[in-house]
């Protein structure tokens, strides 16, 4: 179990002033640096390719001599040099478990993972004895489940692990166990209510939530607060960085937490950008040495703010999510992205074009696969069934709705995807 006094140095350092915030970041930025040139040949010829010098490292700003590492280059690094890329920095057979997502990405988690997880949930959730957490992130494959399962069990709290899915038994078990915590997204736990209000519940009344977690600032939200009077706390996270960013009490953006560093760039540059400036955000850990991770390219375009936060930490706030860097679409928490779209497509000789589409339909996203016909006597069923059955299996998302046209009808500079909704209900 995770003892609070192993939070002591990170507690100290969330009112620590600016300047001495940003020397610590500096020094773990320099050492991380080091350790992953000596330790892994990709990191090493990363920096070399950019004449980086991991010890001259003495200020953030060096951080912009490094280029971003999205996450198609991550992939594709993988595939050249399987299964970690060449970024792992210890022998395989030292991991714990390692992960799949899609791409398909590896990715493996360390305990300095899971440590610095209960301590940003300890603080946005305010987790105390009493609570019961029932987590309904996935647990299949990909690490988020089993992260925020082993950082709330960390600290003593009780998890009931159901991963999304099967409402009925969900709110069954809500009920049963007098459940307080919600873990998931809020289109999951939007789900949850209209079920049991279907059910003819009283949901303040015959469910037990108080508090929920991963809660985007949008008008679902308020929902949840005024109507239903579940606490929500928004946070911030991706594959492979983890939970680098939560809100406190003030609700007001999202504090960076303790050993991350989290860059606004220019999505062409990479160069730096000023708080109120949107551009791309970019995370670096400074704990994570089993896998450094160095100038981490989200895909999200947002901003940040260092105006003082009444609560008196003094990290920067990320105070929103506007929009992704190119086609890459958030569908039910999940990305999707053009080139695992297009080796779906290409697995089908019956289909010539694509265009997906998402949008909201009773505030819940609404997957539609407009597929060109090469062959206008092919078998539409089968190859809904089966193009449906091979896209979830590869993006982890389930199509709602396939829908054919004849070949032509797709103009070939049309958006692989297209995004029809006027806010994201992740």
């Amino acid at each position: 179990m995770i003892t609070d006094s192993r939070f002591e140095s990170l507690a100290k350092m969330e009112r620590a002033p600016r300047g001495e915030r940003e020397a610590y970041l500096a020094e773990g930025l320099r050492k991380i640096c080091q350790h992953a040139y000596s330790n892994s040949m990709t990191w090493k010829k990363r920096f070399d390719e950019a004449g980086f010098d991991p010890s001259s490292v003495s200020t953030l700003k060096d951080l912009e001599n490094i280029p971003v590492l999205t996450r198609d280059e991550l992939i594709k690094q993988q595939r050249e040099n399987p299964p970690f890329g060449g970024f792992l920095t210890v022998p395989m057979e030292n991991l714990k478990r390692v992960y799949i997502h899609p791409g398909p990405q590896y990715e493996t988690l360390s305990e300095a993972d899971i440590y610095h997880t209960s301590w940003a949930m300890k603080k946005a959730l305010q987790l105390e004895k009493g609570d019961i957490v029932i987590n309904t992130v996935s647990y299949h494959m990909v690490p988020a489940g089993l992260l925020f399962d082993e950082a709330i069990t960390g600290l003593g709290i009780p998890v009931v692990p159901t991963g999304v899915g099967n409402t009925d038994l969900q709110i069954q078990i809500m009920r049963d166990l007098k459940v307080n915590v919600f873990a998931g997204f809020p289109s999951f736990l939007l789900n949850v209510i209209q079920r049991a209000e279907e059910m003819g519940l009283d949901v303040r009344r015959d469910l037990n939530l108080k508090k929920s977690l991963a809660i985007g600032k949008t008008e679902v939200r308020k929902m949840f607060e005024d109507d239903y009077g579940i606490n929500t706390r928004e946070g911030y996270g991706f594959l492979p960085i983890g939970f680098p960013a939560a809100e406190c009490d003030q609700k007001n953006g999202m504090h960076v937490e303790e050993d991350f560093i989290l860059e606004i760039v220019d999505p062409v540059t990479g160069k730096q950008l000023d708080p109120g400036e949107v551009g791309e955000v970019v995370v670096t850990t400074i704990f994570t040495e089993t896998s450094p991770r160095i100038r981490i390219g989200s895909g999200d375009l947002g901003y940040i703010t260092d105006e003082p936060c009444p609560c008196g930490r003094t990290s920067n706030r990320l105070m929103q999510i506007v929009g992704r860097v190119g086609e890459a679409v958030k569908v039910r928490s999940m990305f999707v992205h053009p080139a695992e779209v297009g080796e779906v497509v290409a697995r089908f000789s019956e289909i010539s074009g694509y265009q997906l589409s998402v949008c909201h339909v009773d505030r819940k996203d609404m997957l539609t696969a407009t597929l060109e016909l090469a062959d206008e006597g092919a078998n539409k069923d089968a190859l809904t069934e089966g193009f449906k059955k091979e896209f979830q299996s590869r993006c982890r998302v389930k199509i709602d709705k396939v829908e054919f046209v004849s070949k032509g009808a797709i103009p070939g500079d049309a958006k692989k995807i297209v995004d029809e909704r006027k806010e994201v209900i992740l």
